[in-house]
């Protein structure tokens, strides 16, 4: 059974081969941002492209209701 340490490392070791794919993937786009959500890969709308968002509003949702849930 893989203990704490384990699980930590092998969650690291995902969030940044995620990173790096979403980085290369959105590599060569516009100023106005990534054109589809690095999440579900849904074509997030142009005025939420232009604010700087690279997640769609159901993902970005997800994504604070995760970070509040885990919170210190």
């Amino acid at each position: 059974m893989a203990d704490d340490i384990d699980i930590a490392n092998d969650l690291i070791a995902n969030e940044v081969s995620r990173a790096l794919s979403r980085y290369r993937q959105n590599a060569g786009q516009s100023a106005t941002g990534a054109k589809f959500c690095e999440e579900c890969g849904d074509e997030i709308p142009t005025g939420r492209r232009q604010m700087g968002f690279n997640h769609c509003v159901p993902c970005a949702q997800e994504t604070e209701r995760k970070r509040s849930l885990f919170a210190d």
